[in-house]
């Protein structure tokens, strides 16, 4: 019997399963070379792909467990990230991966200031000719020295399909409209009009007098789900979050002033009269500051958020923070690639359907206004279950 040196065999079989995990393994890490798609989603892709049985999926490394390695074959390919946002960009990362031209634009704008756009020439086909484009900026997923990511969406066929991706040094109007007027410029270059019936955006103030004068034949409305999330953050801005969570006389009011966005468009002044009047019989008039707010900021210009009877009442299903924003600066393989945003999902179709019957009872006279305030009330700003 031999512990050790033995120069007997000593051979097993194959094991399939380990085969398996080692394919698995490998085709990750390929991939993770040449693809720049996030590591877990290469993962749930192979997985799918293999021919796994329960004994492989026994001993298959988790996604988290696999990512670190697969990180650093990765990182290995990747530039280091620049000193400034003034750059060489690598002519791999200017096209798609099918060798197709990406990066639209690289400027330098005044007081070294750098704009750079990418989009490829089936992107701006559907962009240009799309009746409704969403615009929608993040700044907490802007890379180093850049202030924001601004994506301009195009609606094909009832899908929002990200088109043109920005990255921009700042928040100003004229950076704005140099991105609009290059993409005038660009459309009348492919015998295209760059004129959308219709537009909707955040209440970023740079971008809302730009679009109204650049796009004077566009409507332009604001989002929905931005305008309750402003409502919202003037809440706690004025210090009212408990009373918003204890009090429900106040938090039914605050409720009715985000839905006046929801109410008809001529009847908006008189239900905030009426919401105005209920809260000043609330005690200490804890509302004082919020409508005054309202009032001041918001009522000058009912046209830009109220949505009353659209059926395009938000961009928060394409708002940038929910996108896997993966097109920055990296090659991408076109539209199919750009993280298309799903249709509306049930709950979604469950609300519509709330909104629709309230204003269909409000059309054949079996609500009031108020009744019709209220109903609407209940459809916003609800806590998820």
């Amino acid at each position: 019997m031999y512990l050790c040196g033995s120069k007997s065999e000593h051979n097993h079989e194959p094991n399939p399963e380990m085969i398996t995990v080692r394919q698995v393994r490998h085709n990750i890490k390929e991939r993770a070379l040449k693809e720049v798609i996030p590591i877990p989603m290469i993962y749930e892709q192979e997985l799918s792909k293999a021919s796994t049985n329960p004994t492989t999926l026994a001993i298959l490394p988790t996604s988290e467990e696999i990512y670190p390695s697969v990180l650093k074959v990765r990182q290995k390919v990747i530039p280091l990230l620049p000193q400034s946002c003034f750059f060489d960009i690598p002519d791999e990362y200017k096209t798609t991966i099918d060798g197709q031209r990406f990066l639209l634009a690289d400027e330098s704008l005044i007081r070294r200031e750098r704009l750079l756009m990418f989009s490829s020439d089936r992107q701006l086909d559907l962009l240009f000719q799309s009746p409704v484009v969403y615009m929608d900026g993040t700044f907490a997923k802007s890379p180093p020295h850049f202030k924001q990511i601004y994506i301009i969406h195009a609606v094909f066929i009832d899908i929002c399909l990200p088109c043109v991706f920005c990255l921009l040094i700042n928040k100003k109007a004229v950076t704005y409209r140099h991105i609009f007027d290059e993409l005038k410029q660009i459309a009348v270059n492919r015998g295209k009009i760059f004129s959308p019936a219709m537009i909707m955006s955040d209440f970023e103030s740079g971008i809302i007098p730009v679009v109204k004068s650049e796009f004077p034949t566009s409507k332009h409305s604001a989002c929905f789900f931005h305008f309750c999330q402003a409502i919202y953050r003037q809440i706690q801005h004025l210090g009212m979050q408990k009373d918003y969570s204890t009090n429900e006389s106040l938090r039914l009011l605050c409720r009715k002033i985000m839905a006046l966005a929801l109410m008809p468009r001529e009847q908006v002044v008189n239900s905030f009269n009426e919401i105005q009047a209920d809260a000043d019989q609330l005690p200490d008039r804890p509302m004082a500051d919020l409508l005054k707010y309202f009032e001041q900021n918001w009522l000058n210009d009912i046209d830009l958020w109220n949505v009353f009877a659209s059926d395009i009442r938000t961009n928060n299903d394409i708002t940038t923070e929910s996108i896997v924003v993966y097109i920055v600066t990296t090659r991408i393989s076109g539209p199919s690639s750009t993280g298309a945003t799903k249709r509306k999902n049930i709950r979604t179709t469950s609300t519509q359907r709330r909104i629709d019957v309230l204003y269909s009872r409000y059309a054949n006279n079996l609500i009031n206004v108020s009744n019709l305030l209220l109903g609407l009330s209940y459809v916003v700003a609800k806590k998820s279950k």
